[in-house]
């Protein structure tokens, strides 16, 4: 992405979170990212784009993350240890929350992901399942549960205590124990799937 392209996308994460999707003005857009008017359709030619744009950025940031060494040679402590680690940054991170809200306040509005976004979503845990699968096959990780259901409710504990109330606005992300969510979602983990 071009150092042009991520100022556009900044400045349009600013405008959408003030005023929504609907309510923004490329003209704003425009001015808060110090280019022309120009040059801001040129890069995107509206706001469904821009918005796009953004979710894209996201889904790339996100599949970074997930892109573990999950064969590193860690046992299986110091390895989740690693993946809560790197998801709390993530997901805590201003530019991930920012265009969350932005997000979800589209959806609650009936907004619906592309089934592009919706595939690039479900891609980006696949590697923790095919990790978590092949734990299974190695009988180090319990077989009760499917591959699926363990990774839904080890993110649901861990969104649960981080995302969700950071951007609902119950919580500041000064007011989170890190250090103990790290403890109590490492612990999940190690006591109901790991053999």
């Amino acid at each position: 992405m071009s150092k042009k392209s991520e100022q556009i996308l900044l400045a349009a994460t600013d405008e959408f979170l003030a005023k929504g999707l609907e309510a923004a003005s490329m003209h704003n857009i425009a001015k808060l990212a110090e280019v022309s008017k120009r040059t801001l359709y040129k890069y995107y030619p509206s706001k469904e784009d821009l918005y796009e744009a953004l979710v894209g950025y996201i889904l790339d940031r996100i599949e970074a993350v997930y892109q573990f060494d999950y064969e590193n040679g860690l046992d299986i402590k110091d390895l989740i240890e690693q993946i809560v680690e790197a998801k709390i940054e993530f997901t805590l991170s201003d530019s991930f929350l920012k265009i969350s809200k932005i997000t979800f306040g589209e959806l609650l509005k009936g907004k619906v992901f592309s089934e592009k976004e919706l595939s690039r979503i479900s891609q980006s845990e696949l590697l923790f399942i095919n990790w978590i699968e092949a734990q299974q096959k190695k009988k180090t990780i319990t077989k009760e549960f499917s591959a699926d259901e363990i990774a839904n409710q080890f993110h649901s504990l861990l969104k649960g205590q981080i995302y969700w109330p950071v951007l609902l606005g119950l919580k500041n992300k000064s007011d989170l124990d890190l250090q103990r969510i790290k403890k109590i979602t490492v612990d999940f983990f190690l006591k109901n799937f790991v053999l």
